[in-house]
């Protein structure tokens, strides 16, 4: 072996390692999507719309990697600190999800003020959402207890001046929460 064939091994190693990772980022998207909206926004942005393939450079590779080991780092720090915070709260993981929800990304470190927010919009949640055996589910009940969840939800963060979009607007937070309260409906 000589020096040039050493170069084109390391580089294909680097690309392959690239390209497996890319995968194993795809399959943890694929976990938290449906449930965990912005843990899957950050899994799918943390790359920025890099794809490693065959023909990638070498540096293209490596820019794609670094960026990949911050955003598992981010998530990772983010889960561990989410269970914490969750289990100073009799494990109540719904809590941690609306704080993520309402800030619209992970990584924001679980102050005292979102927690606050996150547990008036949870009781919301829990106040509005009937025992699942009295009641009969429907497409009209849904939408009428997600709206009146949206209304009461808005006015919470507004009162914890967490509010990052304009009002009348759509906000990304506002979204995540329209579909996590649906899932609750249709599923408890």
């Amino acid at each position: 072996m000589d020096t040039y064939e050493a170069k084109i091994i390391l580089e294909d190693s680097v690309r392959c390692v690239a390209r497996m990772m890319e995968q194993i980022r795809l399959r943890e998207t694929e976990k938290v999507m449906g449930w965990d909206e912005p843990m899957q926004d950050h899994l799918s942005e943390c790359t920025w719309a890099m794809e490693p393939h065959d023909g990638s450079s070498l540096e293209d590779c490596m820019e794609f990697l670094k960026r990949l080991h911050k955003g598992f780092t981010v998530a990772y720090e983010h889960e561990a600190l989410a269970c914490d915070v969750a289990s100073k709260n009799h494990n109540d993981y719904d809590l941690i999800h609306i704080a993520d929800m309402v800030r619209g990304w992970i990584g924001h470190g679980f102050p005292d003020y979102l927690v606050e927010c996150a547990k008036e919009v949870n009781a919301v949640a829990k106040e509005l959402l009937p025992p699942g055996a009295k009641y009969v589910k429907s497409e009209k009940g849904c939408e009428k207890i997600v709206n009146a969840f949206l209304d009461k939800a808005e006015e919470i963060i507004k009162k914890h001046n967490l509010q990052t979009w304009d009002d009348g607007c759509y906000g990304l937070p506002l979204g995540y929460l329209h579909s996590w309260m649906k899932r609750k409906y249709w599923v408890e």
